[in-house]
């Protein structure tokens, strides 16, 4: 875990893959995903969002 950086922040525009690579990098390194997409806390609003599947859900944490 040295190689773990205290904090990295993905952002762009949407659809470009932020998800993907924030998922990845979070497996890669052991840590959970922190998740500030104002639309993604609603429950039963997932067209349109992008939210996690539950499978990428119990790849690594997510915190919202």
């Amino acid at each position: 875990m040295d190689d773990v950086p205290g904090l990295v922040i993905v952002f762009g525009a949407t659809g470009t893959g932020k998800s993907e690579v924030a998922l990845a990098l979070a497996e890669r390194w052991g840590v959970p995903l922190l998740n500030a997409d104002s639309r993604q806390v609603y429950r039963r609003f997932d067209i349109g969002t992008a939210k996690p599947t539950l499978r990428e859900r119990q790849q690594v944490p997510h915190w919202l």
